[in-house]
């Protein structure tokens, strides 16, 4: 055993493993499946980083060498990157030396942010290249040039040198690096005869690198061989957009590559014989990898972006759709198994609720394993409620493809993202549109994918067949002109397995009301002569009472049978009424106000029975009649007017169309002929004629004529007899019809060499300035060069002409009149060029768009089919052609197809879908030469639905929802129709589970045509997300608001202990209190700002808790830990109180009861003789001692060692003693002086000073102990004086006499032997005959001269101070070193030495040797003799060193034989037997040996003596309760279970319990040699040098021996 703690220096690398076989589970477990092409990618991804800086292609090779004729198998990765230096191949070997630890020229920096996060920045780790070379092989070649430097490097690491080097105990992780020349290849050896190939490469390259991997393994081999367009396909997945670009491998318009994207080549060469030609492979020539699959299946995309907080990166994402096609799906399924459980065989199987859609691409290269899941955006499940018009299905058609940077980790082997999905799906993550590469600031982007999936499945999928083409028909029950035609109607549908045709019968679900009856035909919109599919349409069903209603054909009930439909239209019953017999008038019915549909009807009367309601009476049936009526359209009430250009200009006609309505809003005709009148408050207005078709009513050629303002808002009535409605119209300035010149005269004088000014203006037929496009006004002034102005913006300008200068002589114009005239007329003809375009809809042909005309049109809606022409001069329509349609540009789109501008089609203009968004849009030919441009208005569309705005989200239980609820009607794309008004306060219903409806109130708000919703509040239910339901006619719109706990009410106790409760007292509660703050409803309350305060009742109960006062935690919870309580007997109360802004908040209360602890000591009680007396030196009376407990009863159970007495010398500094004695003299045994007095030095001088002995000295008589005695003793004090030495014959010197003065003195010339020592004896006589008292001796010099005297006076005097000094020196260091045995001895007891499993076992045993349980068992027997002592012999002691050791045996004093030898010492030879007839049986056959036989005793708890003796009382153990027995080893499960844990307790205590006692030990060992203690023992040994030098001079050198003694404490055990 070590007797001290050392310290061992210890070196450890990692085994070589670590690097050979570190891909084995990276590649393996990742897939769950054999492929080589993730090992393979690790190689490809060092080859991008190295060529990450090429300016040329960079080029990556895999060369597959198999054929056996060129030496073994291998595996060679080339590329032309930038090459590595010898350190850089150094770096390249160390395992995990990642780019952030490579010691480089430069630090590290992030490239540059680009597309796709295409930066080759994926070489990373430094961890993938060894795990994949090991993977493959075991050997691997590096072979490397770098830029700017001559030489080649070669790195080789083998799996065999490794352990070579291991065998020979050598450095693993060491080796060599081979500079070559190029094309260098005498180390090769024949078996690597390829390799010869590959360095003659090098000549002429700049910088490479090549990875050279041999010793395959034969099942990589096999499977590179026979999997090559599986594995090859799979790196083409991994580098698809480094390969193919930013929008991938797009085989329909070819790969588009940025501009800073060079060309990559990753090509793969597999040799397998010499007679078979090798596998060639550029990765690009791959077109079945998943990506491009995905990409060549999908119709159209969704772009977008992630952004995931500051510094947390950003995410590009693709969504595509792959549309259902007629009769299959076109989503891709995997090449290598197309029933892969992956593939999502049915995009319409809806059961799962996540799908991973998304592929994952970090630093532009596929991350295989992990694939993100749809977000809640493009979820069908959160847009159930705003989609419902999209199929389910559409949703399982979805693919997608994320793009991140390197702030999204990875793990190291490339395989799966660490942090992706979760910081994805974070809440602070914000998605935005991508439009052309640029974020979009449209919108929120569900809404924008709702859109997009919506516009994906009404155009790309062909999911409906119609069949049975009948014709093309115009619906005018179609609000939207554009949309009325062409429609094409068909018998019959092919949906979902199940086939529809005209005549059958169908229900409606999702309509309002639901419609019941037979289809009559089949709608789709467009161009159609035949059979074709569609992904909607609409059908029109003859409903009840001949109700023809439109709905679409996703609105037919698919569940619903013939059956049912057929018994609901039978039974279907508008109302019920029962009337009393009213004498003679009869029955008499309440009017039918409900009759208001259109249809016809049954009416039945019956006649039934009072009470039971039955319709027959004695078996016969009672009178019945029964009434068939139709209701029809009314007379002519009122009329709605078409849609119509909001715009007009002065002077042009347009027509007004009217659509004619009864009463109930039927469309109905007019019964006779109507006048229409106009009227304008700012116009004249006039019409041409008018028409009534059906129910419409058309005033055609209205015009309006009268002085205008640019964008005028005028209102214009209408009013057809009684018939009266109004249309605001902006009116504008019609079209140019003359010119206004200033000056006005027709002459105008001008002076030579001026110039003129001419203000133009270009009036409409009304005199109104007006402005068209080409508006030029020419000024010629004949001799001059014309002028002009453009008035193309105002209508307006100014003409200024050149100065005109003429020859004037005499104030006459100089003309050479001789010269005639030549006249010749000219006739101009309108030239062939492009001079008018012409802007129509085919859809519509009153559309026709107007240069600088603003059109108002739905809102998100589509102009299609829009159409130009262009004309020359004359009006002559020009042909188009390739040329000609390649000069005309638009300015909303630049995918402009050629051959739609041959045939004059313009591309669709879409809409803005937000109402105020104005957008210019033009047409022009020719650089602007001609051109038409328009403003288009959009305007809010039908309403879709009842948007719900609320002002907070989050309200307390019973509080009412501050702010108001505003409640607007909006479209689809969420713009206010302006529909809603004050009249339909009345019809609104908000719902809610737990709403309390009483304190709701509506308030309408005329700014902003919406309802106000106030009022909201909670006053019952669960906490959490409720439902608002707010519904108005057919429109339903649900919000969620969350409702939180309300104000603080109470508080509950939600944990306690159990009761009653008892708690003794100074002892704590082990369960913790838990109070959870609750509102008056009792839901949990998190609000932080309630103090909660523990208090007791009645006073006089002291709590020791963690905190007394406490607000409550984020869950509202406040926790009290009682550590103790401690107070008088009696039942108490634990209040729990909060307080909330003052305010009180009543809690529980906890009763408890406070018990005396029977186990706590409390006082002790010290009971002696009082009556004697404490003489010094006497032993003191025996002290009874009773420890009380805290009920008032002694303690019996306490440890003797515990109790301790200490005495103190006078009044104590701390505690006041429980006792005070007095101590008195003992008895008088000597005399002595009251101080210590030094030795004399006397002469015979005459100086009286150097003669004096003594002076002023006081002798008192004293006890043993120094303490004055002997008060009332009378007698006398004899003075004599002896020779130290004990001569009688020397002679003595003499004293002076006379005088009773208090100096002793010798006499001037006293005799005495010159440098002698003499003793004064004080000798006491005493009057009392039986007390002898011992004298006082005082030695003295005496010397003949005074100056010796004076010197040797010096002498003793030092000798006095010295001899004093060492005595306390020595008293110190003995203290010390008896404390330091003290603290070194080690002492057991016999009761705690041993553990019994048996439990009779222990109980017979422990009281078979009762009296010697407590003894104390010690190494030595000083120490046993010093316990003994201690205790004043009241503890029972064994030393070890005194027991008595077979002879022959040497023993260690180990544990075990420590054990061995006290039990032997104190059991013997006892024997433990089953019960006392098998002991009886036992003694009976050893006895009969002649042997003697030991002590026998029973589980039974019986003992049989050593001498036979056995029975009665004493040989019966009594009861276990009554014993102080063995304890019991833990049961073996525990130790099974819980043997390591027990071992490092027992050690962990042992080493505390060592620690503290070395501790103690060291400290004092450190005192005893500190530089204190060792300056201490130097000054003693040099003040005992001196003292003896002085003694020498002295002449009186005494040999002393000073005794060290032991200093005891006494503690009372």
């Amino acid at each position: 055993v070590l007797p001290t703690a050392t310290v061992e220096n210890i070196s450890f690398t990692p085994h070589y493993d670590t690097l050979i076989k570190g891909g084995t589970y990276e590649y393996y477990a990742s897939e769950n499946k054999e492929s080589l092409a993730y090992p393979l990618a690790e190689l490809i991804d060092n080859s991008l980083s190295a060529t990450a800086k090429n300016t040329g292609t960079r080029i990556i090779e895999i060369r597959m060498q198999f054929d056996e004729s060129l030496g073994k198998p291998a595996v060679i990765v080339l590329d032309n990157g930038r090459g590595m230096t010898t350190k850089q191949l150094n770096k390249w070997a160390v395992y995990r030396h990642s780019k952030f630890t490579k010691e480089t020229e430069e630090d590290y920096v992030r490239p540059d942010p680009v597309p796709r996060s295409l930066n080759s920045d994926i070489s990373y780790f430094g961890v993938g290249g060894k795990q994949a070379v090991f993977h493959f092989g075991n050997v691997v070649r590096m072979i490397s040039k770098p830029v700017g430097l001559p030489d080649v490097h070669e790195l080789v690491l083998s799996e065999e040198e490794f352990e070579r080097k291991e065998k020979n105990k050598e450095d693993i992780y060491s080796t060599t690096i081979l500079n070559r020349k190029p094309g260098d290849f005498s180390h090769v050896s024949e078996d690597e005869r390829f390799l010869r190939t590959i360095i003659d490469e090098e000549h002429g390259k700049e910088s490479f690198t090549a990875v050279v991997i041999t010793g395959l393994k034969e099942k990589h081999i096999s499977f590179l061989k026979q999997n090559f367009d599986a594995w090859t396909r799979h790196l083409a997945h991994i580098y698809h957009y480094y390969i193919h670009g930013v929008n991938g491998n797009d085989l329909k318009q070819g790969s588009k590559k940025t501009a800073q994207q060079l060309t990559i080549d990753i090509q793969i060469t597999l040799r397998e014989k010499p007679n078979k030609c090798p596998r060639v492979l550029n990765l690009r020539e791959v077109d079945d990898d998943m990506q491009t699959l995905y990409i060549n299946s999908a119709a159209d995309t969704f772009e977008f972006k992630a952004s995931s907080g500051p510094g947390g990166g950003t995410v590009e994402g693709v969504l595509r759709y792959h549309p259902f096609l007629y009769d299959r799906e076109t989503y891709p399924k995997y090449p290598e198994d197309p029933e892969d459980p992956k593939d999502p065989k049915d995009p319409k199987d809806t059961c799962s609720e996540e799908r991973k859609i998304f592929e994952c691409f970090w630093n532009g290269r596929l991350i295989p394993g992990t694939k993100v899941a749809e977000f809640d955006w493009c979820s069908r499940k959160h847009n159930s409620r705003t989609a419902a018009d999209i199929p389910p299905e559409c949703y399982r058609r979805l693919s997608g493809v994320l793009f991140t940077d390197d702030n999204f980790q990875v793990t190291t082997n490339k395989m799966t993202f660490m942090d992706l999905e979760l910081k994805l799906k974070n809440n602070q993550t914000i998605f935005s549109l991508v439009l052309n590469g640029q974020k979009s600031s449209r919108g929120n982007i569900q809404k924008e994918f709702t859109q997009w999936l919506r516009n994906c499945n009404e155009k790309f999928d062909k999911q409906i067949k119609f069949m049975g083409f009948k014709e093309i028909k115009t619906r005018t029950d179609v609000s939207t002109k554009k949309l009325q035609h062409p429609w094409a109607v068909f018998s019959a549908i092919e949906w979902g397995g199940r086939t529809y045709k005209t005549g059958q019968l169908v229900k409606t679900h999702n309509t309002n009301p639901i419609l019941y009856g037979k289809v009559v035909q089949f709608l789709l919109y467009g161009n159609f002569d035949g059979d074709v599919y569609a992904t909607g349409g609409q059908v029109e069903p003859k409903a009840l009472w001949d109700m023809n209603k439109i709905v679409p054909i996703s609105k037919i009930d698919k569940t619903a049978t013939d059956e049912t439909i057929k018994k609901t239209i039978d039974n279907k019953e508008l109302a019920a009424y029962v009337a009393p017999h009213l004498g003679n008038n009869g029955f008499w019915f309440k009017k039918m106000e409900n009759l208001t549909e259109l249809g016809k009807y049954t009416l039945n009367l019956n006649t039934v029975v009072h009470e039971t309601n039955t319709v027959s009476f004695g078996g016969r049936a009672l009178p019945a009649f029964t009434l068939k009526f139709t209701i029809k359209e009314g007379d002519a009430a009122s009329f709605d007017i078409s849609a119509m250009s909001p715009t007009l200009r002065v002077g042009v006609p347009f027509d007004i169309p009217l659509q004619i309505k009864d009463g109930y809003g039927h469309s109905t005709t007019l019964t006779s002929k109507l006048t229409p009148e106009l009227k304008c408050c700012a116009l004249d207005l006039s019409y041409g004629t008018f028409s009534s078709s059906g129910t419409t009513f058309t005033i055609k050629n209205v015009k309006a004529r009268g002085k205008v303002l640019n964008y005028q808002q005028d209102k214009l009535d209408f009013c057809l007899i009684f018939l009266k409605d109004s249309l605001i119209l902006c009116c504008f300035s019609g079209i140019p019809n003359s010119l206004h010149v200033k000056p006005e005269e027709t002459s105008i004088d001008v002076e030579n060499g001026d110039q003129v000014t001419f203000h133009v203006e270009v009036h409409d037929e009304a005199g109104n300035i007006t402005a068209n496009p080409k508006q030029i006004v020419r000024c010629e002034v004949k001799g001059f060069p014309p002028v002009v102005t453009d008035c193309s913006s105002t209508g307006a300008g100014q003409l200024v002409t050149k100065p005109i200068n003429l020859k004037i002589m005499k104030g006459e114009q100089q003309d050479y009149k001789n010269i005639p005239l030549v006249m010749k007329e000219l006739r101009v003809l309108p030239s062939t060029r492009v001079s008018v375009m012409e802007l129509y809809s085919q859809d519509n042909e009153n559309l026709v768009l107007r240069n600088s005309e603003k059109i108002e049109w739905i809102a998100g809606g589509l102009l299609d089919n829009l159409f130009y022409k262009l004309y020359d001069e004359a009006g002559r329509e020009v042909l188009l052609t390739a040329e000609i349609a390649s000069m005309i540009k638009v300015n909303w789109t630049g995918d402009v197809f050629l051959e739609d501008l041959v045939q004059g089609k313009l591309p669709d203009l879409q809409v803005p879908k937000r109402v105020g968004e104005q957008r210019f849009y033009q047409v022009s030919y020719q650089d602007q030469s001609v051109s038409v441009s328009f403003t288009i208005v959009p305007r809010p569309d039908e309403p879709e639905r009842l948007k719900v705005a609320l002002p907070q989200t989050t309200v307390k239980l019973g509080e009412i929802l501050s702010g108001n609820i505003s409640l607007e009607l909006v479209d689809q794309f969420d713009n206010l129709t302006k529909t809603l008004t004050p009249t339909c306060l009345n019809h609104i219903k908000v719902e809610a589970e737990g709403l309390d409806k009483s304190a709701i109130t509506f308030k309408w708000q005329d700014s902003s045509c919406a309802a106000m919703v106030t009022g909201i509040r909670f006053q019952s239910g669960s906490l959490g997300p409720r439902e608002l339901s707010v519904s108005y006619s057919d429109f339903v719109e649900r919000v969620s608001i969350k409702v939180t706990a309300g104000l603080p009410a109470q508080l509950k106790l939600i944990s306690e202990p159990e009761q009653p409760l008892q708690v003794l007292n100074d002892h704590g509660i082990s369960k913790p209190f838990v109070v959870q703050l609750c509102d008056e409803w009792g839901n949990p309350s998190p609000d932080q700002r309630v103090v909660v305060d523990l208090k007791t009742s009645p006073p006089g109960l002291t709590v020791k808790t963690n905190v007394i006062s406490q607000p409550v935690n984020a869950e509202g919870k406040a926790f009290f830990i009682v550590n103790g309580l401690s107070g008088p007997k009696g039942c108490y109360q634990l209040q729990f109180k909060g307080s909330f802004n003052k305010k009180p908040i009543p809690g529980p209360s906890v009763s408890l009861t406070v018990l005396p602890d029977p186990k706590k000591p409390v006082s002790l009680s010290v009971e002696y003789d009082t009556s004697v007396k404490f003489f010094a030196g006497s032993k003191f009376p025996v002290f009874s001692v009773t420890v009380v407990s805290d009920e008032g009863s002694p303690i019996t159970t306490f440890n003797p060692a515990a109790v301790s007495m200490f005495i103190w010398d006078g009044v104590s500094s701390g505690k006041k003693p429980p006792e005070r004695v007095n101590v008195v003299a003992n008895q008088p045994v000597k005399l002595g002086p009251v101080s210590q007095t030094t030795t004399p030095v006397v002469s015979y001088s005459e100086d009286i000073a150097s003669r004096t002995l003594v002076e002023n000295m006081t002798l008192r008589i004293m006890d043993l102990y120094g303490n004055p005695a002997g008060q009332d003793l009378g007698g006398k004090v004899i003075i004599t004086i002896k020779s130290s030495d004990g001569e009688r014959n020397k002679s003595f010197p003499l004293f002076e006499r006379g005088g009773r003065s208090l100096r002793l003195a010798i006499r001037e010339n006293s005799p005495g032997d010159n440098s002698s020592t003499y003793i004064l004896v004080f000798k006491p006589e005493v009057s009392v005959h039986l007390i002898t008292l011992t004298a006082f001796e005082l030695p003295f010099l005496f010397y003949n001269d005074s100056q010796n005297q004076q010197k040797m006076s010096e002498l003793t005097r030092k000798k006095d101070e010295l001899s004093s000094a060492i005595e306390k020196y020595n008293e110190t260091l003995r203290t010390y070193k008896e404390l330091l045995d003290l603290l070194t001895g080690k002492m057991y007891c016999v009761g705690h030495l041993a553990l019994v499993q048996d439990d009779a076992a222990a109980w017979v045993i422990s009281w078979h040797i009762r009296g010697d349980m407590d003894c104390v068992i010690t190494k030595t027997t000083k120490t046993a003799r010093r316990i003994s002592h201690d205790t004043q012999g009241r503890q029972q002691v064994m030393a070890l060193d005194s027991v008595l050791v077979p002879p022959g045996k040497r023993y260690f004093l180990a544990r075990a034989i420590f054990f061995f030898l006290v039990f032997k010492n104190i059991l013997g030879d006892t024997i433990l037997i089953d019960d006392l007839d098998s002991a009886n049986n036992y003694r009976r056959a050893v006895v009969q040996n002649r042997i003697q036989c030991p002590t026998i005793l029973t589980r039974q708890g019986d003992r049989v003596s050593s001498r036979g003796k056995f029975g009665g009382a004493q040989n019966r153990a009594p009861p276990m309760t009554t014993l102080h027995m063995f304890g019991a080893p833990l049961p073996q499960q525990y130790h099974s279970l819980k043997e390591q844990i027990d071992l490092l307790s027992q050690y962990c205590s042992a080493v505390s319990k060592r620690e503290e006692t070395e501790r103690a030990r060291d400290d004092h060992v450190k005192k005893i040699t500190s530089p204190d203690v060792r300056q201490m023992e130097k000054d003693l040994d040099d003040k005992k040098r001196q003292l003896t030098e002085i003694e020498k001079e002295l002449g009186m050198l005494f040999e002393t021996v000073v005794d060290d003694f032991i200093l005891i404490l006494l503690n009372f055990n």
